[in-house]
């Protein structure tokens, strides 16, 4: 993707339409994907317009440059504290912030001043280690990682746990799931009593990039749901980027 495409970023305002085109599904139906499903019964809120996630390259990524049939210009390289890389007849690269695509395409727009039609190819190989994001009403919203919460309580525990204001019983999982859509989905188990949330959030698996989103108690969720549960969470993502197909 080059830097000059319309699509090159998804600004807060797509996350708005698609909030707001957000339509509530019936009981537990499940997306025919091949991801875990989560275990507890569910409340699900899913986007009607789809996205794609791709990974942006951030400072202590490793990367493979690779300039074909020009070995001497190729490198593998490490992108820099202040997000740049150094490459041979170049000056310094802005990398942080891009996906991989676009810096191959950076790279070659550069090259091509020097080298004869040149073809770039950039190859994450050492890359940060997946996270989830606990956000809301918590003691310290944090990006935690996945190997660290392999469930919803996991991850509540290491962001502090709720606060008293915090609703336990309406914890959200803010997903984009392989088909595409982006999904909304509060956890309801089937148990009654003090200890069913928390049962809940225990059987609750997470995946790479899940926000878990815990709203405050006693407000009305109907006025402030898709800001409270879709637009704040997703500002706080910066490890990859959404891009509206249709």
């Amino acid at each position: 993707m080059s830097e000059n495409t319309p699509l090159r970023r998804l600004h807060l305002l797509a996350c708005t339409s698609a909030a707001l085109a957000l339509a509530a599904l019936a009981g537990c139906a499940s997306p025919t994907v091949t991801q875990p499903e989560l275990q507890a019964p569910p409340a699900v809120l899913q986007s009607s317009l789809r996205y794609q996630k791709q990974y942006l390259l951030a400072a202590g990524d490793q990367v493979d440059v690779v300039v074909w049939r020009t070995p001497e210009v190729s490198r593998t390289v490490v992108i820099r504290s202040d997000g740049q890389i150094s490459l041979p007849l170049l000056q310094d690269v802005q990398a942080a912030g891009l996906t991989a695509r676009e810096l191959a395409d950076k790279l070659t727009l550069q090259f091509g001043e020097r080298l004869l039609k040149p073809q770039v190819n950039v190859v994450p190989v050492l890359v940060r280690q997946p996270m989830v994001y606990v956000m809301g009403d918590v003691g310290n919203p944090s990006a935690v990682p996945l190997r660290s919460a392999a469930t919803a309580l996991q991850a509540l525990a290491a962001a502090g746990g709720a606060r008293k204001s915090g609703g336990e019983a309406d914890v959200t999982v803010i997903r984009l799931m392989e088909s595409g859509h982006l999904q909304a989905i509060t956890l309801q188990g089937p148990a009654d009593g003090q200890p069913a949330p928390y049962m809940t959030l225990a059987a609750t698996p997470l995946q790479a990039d899940d926000i878990v989103f815990v709203p405050e108690n006693g407000r009305s969720q109907v006025n402030r749901f898709l800001d409270d549960f879709v637009l704040k969470p997703l500002q706080t993502i910066l490890t990859f980027k959404l891009i509206s197909q249709y």
